[in-house]
């Protein structure tokens, strides 16, 4: 095998295990995105109390009558979660690639 060759392989070794590293380490980076999303839709439409209002949205149901629809946020009211590259990628329905 000449050297060129020998160069050749090594440095497809190299990118394979960089590749694998970046999977995971967006894989790691995914995870606690995925904690602040389900905290989040459960603060916005899990909370018991949350038909009277949320922080984000206001209290002004508070001293109305309580009929209104706990699961009516929509996604502009996630604080957190808009700015999120997993939900922006959840969004457009972007796959994984393997």
């Amino acid at each position: 095998m000449s050297k060129q060759q020998e160069l050749y392989e090594q440095l497809c070794q190299q990118l394979r295990q960089a590749l694998r590293e970046k999977k995971r380490q967006e894989q790691a980076w995914d995870q606690p995105q995925q904690e602040i999303f389900d905290k989040e839709t459960e603060y916005l439409s899990g909370n018991p109390s949350s038909k009277y209002g949320t922080i984000v949205k206001g209290f002004d149901g508070f001293g109305k009558h309580a009929s209104q629809d706990s699961h009516s946020f929509q996604d502009q009211d996630r604080v957190f979660s808009l700015s999120s590259a997993l939900f922006i990628k959840q969004q457009e329905g972007v796959q994984d690639e393997e």
